[in-house]
């Protein structure tokens, strides 16, 4: 279910950065996998998946959580340009990398 929420998100994200001044800027969904290093005997090794949604201009990279991305979606407006945004990716306390 939670695949399925984050994918959602992406979508209506990147929907709403089309719509604006962000047109090129991706948001894509991260997987993260943890499993643990011990387990009780006899019990299988649990997967526990958390995930993100990425935001990329190709210069810069910010990884958010569901929450603070439907929050992000919720603050776009029509006239942000692609620096308005990661500005205020970085005012939700998130880190803005470069990208690879």
């Amino acid at each position: 279910m939670l695949v399925d929420d984050a994918r959602g998100i992406a979508t209506a994200i990147e929907e709403r950065l089309n719509a604006s001044a962000c047109q090129g800027v991706k948001a894509t969904v991260k997987a993260e996998e943890l499993r643990p290093k011990t387990v009780p005997a006899g019990a299988g090794r649990p997967t526990f998946t958390n995930y993100y949604i990425q935001i990329s201009d190709n210069t810069r990279i910010a990884t958010l959580t569901l929450g603070q991305a439907e929050d992000l979606h919720d603050d776009v407006e029509p006239d942000w340009d692609p620096d308005r945004l990661f500005d205020a990716i970085r005012a939700m306390d998130v880190s803005v990398e470069k990208a690879d």
